[in-house]
Formats: structure tokens, C-alpha cells, sequence
């Protein structure tokens, strides 16, 4: 005690600083060392400061090209480094199509801790990490996506896109009036989704400027994720702050908030057995699945039902939207294309207004070509998603890698492997027809097409969303004749990894004039 007071009495404020900041040093040079040269994954090759410390992956998120730049960045490593790579500290990235599937498996692994909570919604099945934890989530919901469940859900999406083709014909078509595709495909994705998964519409193909809250909200969530991934306290002290007061200090939170706000509201209704709109729905709705599903009461609360609510309608919403999208300039773009597709579909439906079912549709093959094209173009989710073995080494090559390390790839690698798909990025969607092969001569093309991602975390969402594309699609391209406006191919280039990938700031979308 003596000696401490003594201390205490002889050292200055400054000295103490300098001594703090000279210990901090230490302790991270050291341990950058350790990551370098001693750490399980220092023979795996990779820029040696990406393995000595987080703020590698943490700058190329935030910084260059205004953020979302580390998933180009992992395939410059590629082609510098090799098929394996280190990209942060605990993590190596594998860029090899016929190693794809052992990553995304059936096995039980988890996700990446880190990655679950960047929503702040935890409780969600799409986010949830553990795997055991996934997997009870999953089934519950898993009734909902099932295709047959879906393909029962044709005709009411049919009524949608009826009601967006005939705003087409009777406020755009012949008047030079430039439609925004992605504000329409938005509409669409959005009524359907909070259509089937809560009895709820929104009206939002009725809008008069085609306007969606749910992209707006979805837009600033997806443009906030990197900076909750990589400073994970931001989520916790933002539940710490009253709602109104985080969306006055920061605007870009406030429709995040409101659509929060809002699935909380519908949550609420249906556990208190007050919502009118789920009694009289003519399907079952996801709460109903989810409520008849077993679950324990910790899976039924408010706040787990309320993650559950905002992560279908984001991840429903944002990929089919874009889609969509990537899917109408891309046949616009190329006149052959387009028409091939019209041809195609006269021939299938003379009647303009008699549109084939969604399993009538999938027979048509060009159609069919052209939503994998654009599906490999669109990628998905764009960003890697890790995976994490408990108590299992991954063996890639020559490399043994531990249990807790996260392995990942992702589909903008996958999809732009020459010798799988030559010419990558362009749009060519005779690359499908007549169902081909590999270049092993042994897996079909298709399983190389991993915009649905592959194995226990497959997107429950897939039938739906080929159920909406096939639909609008075939309808939009049979009744009306489009031509791009002021449109180039940057509006549907990937330019910023928020998760999906995102065109240039600034991009005015798809612009089409309906003839």
C-alpha cells in the first residue's frame, strides 16, 4: 500500500498517459505479431496487415468508393494470392467453385457472431447464429416458403401485377412519361410480401408516385450494416436511446425506426388476438405457421416476432426487387433478347390477357434462361456470409482450418468463374438452355448459380421470388412494348456491397417509356 501511494504521489497526469498509450502499443504490436507468425492461420497467404488486425476489412467497408468496397478488394486478393486468402485475422476467404458446397452445407454450422446482430434484429431466423438455434427457427417458418404453399399464392400475385399492367397502359403507355422499374418492382415485392406473411396490404402498387416506405427503410438499414458489423456497440447503445430521440439526431434511422415501430404494431395485434386482418385471411399467414409451429414460449415473445416480422419484409422485399430489375434492362438492353423472350411468349398466351400459371411459365425456355441470367448478374446477397465449425477443422488443399475460424466465398465470385460462365458479365441467357452441364460434364450449370446461397441456410425465400419474377415478367413483357430511358448499365452494376449489392450513389434506376 505504501509503495502504491507512493506511486501515486510521483506520477503526473502526462506521465500516466504515456505510459497507458506505451503499454496499448506493446499489447497490439504483440499481438499483431502473434497474428502474423504464430497464429493458426499465418501460412494461409494474404496481405500480412489484413491478418494483423480487424481495421484492414474495417477501412475498405467504410471508406474507399464511399463504402462497401471490401468484397472487390477479397477478389483483388484472389487474383493476387491464390484460391485461399486471409482476410481479417480469424477469417479466410475461398474462391473455388467445386469447394463452394462444403463450405455451404447441411452441416450444422454457425454464422459469424459479429454478423448477427448488425440489423438489430438477432432473433431473426435469417440472422440467428448458433445453428441449433437456426434450425428450430427455420422450420417453424419453412411451411410458409414451401413451393407448393406458393404456387397456391399465383393467382393473388397475378392480381397485383394485373393492377401495375394496367397503371402501365392507362397512365404511361404513349405519353413519354418515364417509368422507374425498381419504384414499381418495389411496390410489387413489398404488397405481396406483407400480403401473405400477415393478411396486411399496404396499397403500395396503388401509390401515385409508385412510393414504398419499405425502401426508404430497407435502403438506409442495408447503407448502416457495415458500420454495426464493424462497431458492434453502435446497435446496444442505440436500444439505449428513446426512439424519437435517435431519429432526431440522425435522420437516415428514422424510417428504420418507423417501419420497426410499425411490424411491432402488427406483432402486437396478432398476439392479442385482436387482428381483424389475420382472422379473415383466406390463407395461413407466417404467425400462424409460426404460432402452430411448437415453438417454447422464449421463441413467441414480442421482440423475437418483431425481428422475425422486419427481416422477411427486408430480405422479401430488397433481393426480388432487385431482380427484377437487373432482369427488365438486361432484356431491354439487348435487342435479340427481347426479341426472342416476345416471341416466345406470343406464341405461349396469343391472349395478352390470359397469362399462363407460374408452373405453366417455368416450361417456357427462354423465359426461364433469362431469369438465371439474371439472377447470376443480380448475385443475391452479394456479401460473404462466414461460416464457423465448432469443433470441426475445414481441409481446403494443403491448409487445415481450425474450428472457430469463419471460411466464407460468396456469389460474386462464384458467378464470374470464366470457365463456368465465359464472358462473365455479360448477359447472355442462351447459357442456360437445354439445362447444361459444368465444365466437369457432371453438375448442371445451375449449381453453380448460388444466388439463393446453398445447404441448411438457403434462402426460404427462393420459390417466392421465382414465383414473383416468372409472373411479372411474362406478364409486363407480353402486354407492353418498353423501350429504356436515360438508362445505362451502370443503374444495375454492382458498385457498393451493402449486404446486395448497390448501383452508384446517386442512380435514378431503370427508366422505361411504355409504348
Amino acid at each position: 500500500m505504501a509503495l502504491f501511494d507512493h506511486v501515486q504521489k510521483n506520477l503526473d497526469t502526462a506521465t500516466v498517459v504515456v505510459l497507458g498509450v506505451t503499454l496499448w502499443l506493446t499489447y497490439a504490436l504483440g499481438l499483431g505479431i502473434y497474428r502474423v507468425f504464430f497464429h493458426p492461420l499465418s501460412k494461409v497467404p494474404g496481405p500480412w496487415l489484413a491478418a494483423a488486425t480487424q481495421w484492414y476489412e474495417t477501412y475498405y467497408e467504410l471508406v474507399p468508393n464511399g463504402g462497401g468496397a471490401f468484397t472487390k478488394r477479397i477478389k483483388q486478393m484472389h487474383e493476387q494470392y491464390g484460391t485461399i486468402v486471409r482476410i481479417n485475422p480469424n477469417e479466410v476467404h475461398i474462391d473455388d467453385p467445386e469447394y463452394y458446397e462444403t463450405i455451404y452445407s447441411n452441416k450444422p454450422y454457425d454464422k459469424l457472431l459479429s454478423f448477427e446482430n448488425r440489423f438489430n434484429m438477432p432473433h431473426a431466423t435469417f440472422m440467428t447464429a448458433h445453428a441449433d438455434v437456426h434450425k428450430r427457427r427455420r422450420n417453424a417458418v419453412a411451411p410458409f416458403f414451401a413451393t407448393n404453399k406458393v404456387r397456391g399464392h399465383g393467382p393473388f400475385i397475378q392480381s397485383l401485377v394485373d393492377k401495375i399492367s394496367q397503371r402501365m397502359t392507362d397512365e404511361y403507355s404513349g405519353q413519354k412519361k418515364p417509368l422507374v422499374l425498381n419504384d414499381v418492382f418495389g411496390c410489387l415485392s413489398g404488397d405481396v410480401i406483407t400480403n401473405l406473411a400477415f393478411a396486411r396490404s399496404y396499397h403500395l402498387i396503388e401509390s401515385q408516385k409508385w412510393e414504398s416506405p419499405f425502401t426508404t427503410a430497407v435502403s438506409n438499414l442495408v447503407h448502416t450494416s457495415h458500420w454495426t458489423t464493424q462497431f458492434v456497440w453502435i446497435i446496444p447503445l442505440m436500444n439505449c436511446i428513446p426512439d424519437k430521440v435517435v431519429m432526431a439526431l440522425s435522420p437516415i434511422f428514422k424510417p428504420i425506426v418507423e417501419f420497426r415501430l410499425a411490424m411491432e404494431a402488427q406483432v402486437r395485434d396478432l398476439l392479442s388476438g385482436e387482428s381483424k386482418e389475420i382472422k379473415e385471411a383466406s390463407h395461413k399467414t407466417l404467425f400462424t405457421e409460426i404460432l402452430a409451429s411448437g415453438l417454447p414460449p422464449e421463441e413467441l415473445t414480442m421482440l423475437r416476432l418483431q425481428n422475425e416480422a422486419v427481416s422477411v419484409i427486408g430480405a422479401g422485399f430488397e433481393t426480388t426487387r432487385w431482380s427484377l430489375t437487373v432482369a427488365s434492362y438486361y432484356i431491354l438492353a439487348n435487342p435479340s433478347v427481347y426479341q426472342t423472350l416476345r416471341e416466345e411468349l406470343i406464341a405461349a398466351m396469343p391472349d395478352p390477357s390470359k397469362i399462363l400459371t407460374w408452373g405453366e411459365l417455368q416450361k417456357l425456355p427462354y423465359l426461364s434462361a433469362c431469369i438465371e441470367e439474371a439472377l447470376r448478374l443480380g448475385y443475391g446477397v452479394v456479401q460473404r456470409s462466414p461460416r464457423i465449425s465448432r469443433d470441426s477443422f475445414f481441409h481446403y488443399k494443403n491448409y487445415l482450418i481450425p474450428p472457430g475460424t469463419g471460411v466464407s466465398s460468396d456469389a460474386y465470385h462464384m458467378h464470374h468463374h470464366e470457365e463456368i460462365f465465359p464472358d462473365s458479365y455479360t448477359y447472355r441467357p442462351e447459357r442456360w438452355l437445354g439445362n447444361p452441364k459444368g465444365p466437369d460434364g457432371v453438375k448442371y450449370l445451375s449449381r453453380y448459380n448460388v444466388a439463393f446461397s446453398r445447404g441448411s441456410r438457403t434462402c426460404l425465400g427462393m420459390p417466392m421470388a421465382y414465383c414473383e419474377m416468372f409472373i411479372a415478367l411474362a406478364t409486363v413483357f407480353r402486354r407492353h412494348e418498353l423501350q429504356l430511358f436515360e438508362t445505362t448499365k451502370e443503374e444495375v452494376s454492382f458498385h457498393h456491397d451493402m449486404v446486395t449489392p448497390q448501383p452508384p450513389y446517386g442512380s435514378k434506376g431503370v427508366r422505361v417509356l411504355v409504348k
